[in-house]
């Protein structure tokens, strides 16, 4: 039988971060895997199936959070700390998944990024311009041949085509590559759940960091609640302009730094800095009815 997990002893709590109730941390990751499990039954996966990929997970990162405070990782500190029975451990010592590797940026998201960024390839109004498939800058050719020299344009555009960010029209007898405003894979598609997994696990990433004590980082968001659907719609709108503009930016600094720093030894950080918007329904919190005047009986109503 799986034993309760049980506190041990990592390293001494920063002085920003007290001891964590486990009942109201329970409540706070049920809220933020409700969702999740929605994708999950839509997607066929039952919940023996999560409870399998949950017991490797809290193996690994049991391992992890030893490894940080310098203790040894043995069977029987990864079984107490994670509440996973000794032999679940040495079953996953034997047959447990390898790391992964870092996945490198798509060369597809890439060459967006530099469509979207270029001054040499935007129009007046900073929007991506369409682009001659072939033929001198500014074309599609020599926007991918600016990223990489070994990849041919034509395969980087049939995968643009393919993720639906890019399409080409005929006009004037020749060949126009349009853009996409955003970077959105198809929904369901392989390139959608990579977006989802790397966005939502540094996200949680982010706002568990500043639960837990660590240097403050960035994690903010705006609510409003009490609105109509067509005050929700102006308001995405503005959250998309606000992003495309901030987008731009990010992009463009980071691509700066990105390249200054190639020879440096300590280029070893990644970064990812994201936003979103959310609206659906919303109901008030009934409110109490007031309470009943205590009764005073009068004295007709006494008993001689």
């Amino acid at each position: 039988m799986p034993r309760k997990p049980k506190i041990v002893p990592l390293e001494a709590p920063g002085p920003a971060a007290p001891p964590l109730p486990a009942d109201d941390v329970a409540q706070a990751v049920a809220a933020v895997l409700r969702p999740t499990i929605r994708l999950l039954l839509r997607s066929g996966m039952a919940y023996p199936r999560l409870a399998a990929e949950l017991k490797t997970l809290f193996i690994e990162e049991a391992v992890a959070e030893i490894g940080r405070a310098g203790h040894a990782g043995t069977d029987s500190a990864i079984s107490l700390l994670s509440g996973v029975h000794r032999k679940d451990v040495r079953q996953w010592r034997e047959n447990g998944r390898a790391p992964g590797a870092a996945r490198p940026v798509a060369l597809s998201a890439r060459v967006f990024a530099r469509w979207i960024t270029d001054a040499d390839y935007l129009g007046a109004q900073g929007r991506p311009r369409e682009l001659l498939r072939s033929g001198p800058a500014p074309s599609f050719e020599a926007l991918v041949r600016s990223v990489t020299q070994d990849v041919h344009p034509f395969t980087v555009l049939q995968e643009l085509i393919r993720l639906r960010i890019a399409c080409v029209e005929i006009q004037d007898g020749g060949e126009i590559v349009v853009p996409a405003c955003d970077f959105v894979p198809p929904a369901g598609s392989r390139e959608a759940l990579e977006l989802l997994a790397a966005n939502l696990a540094d996200h949680a990433s982010a706002a568990v960091s500043n639960v837990l004590g660590a240097a403050p980082t960035l994690e903010q968001s705006v609510f409003a609640a009490g609105i109509t659907p067509a005050s929700a719609e102006r308001l995405q709108a503005l959250a998309r302009a606000l992003w495309l503009r901030t987008r731009g930016e990010m992009i463009e600094e980071a691509s700066r730094l990105y390249e200054a720093d190639q020879d440096s030894p300590q280029a070893r950080t990644r970064v990812r800095f994201g936003s979103y918007f959310w609206s659906g329904p919303w109901e008030p919190e009934p409110t109490a009815p007031p309470a009943p005047h205590p009764r005073q009986d009068s004295p007709r109503d006494e008993e001689p």
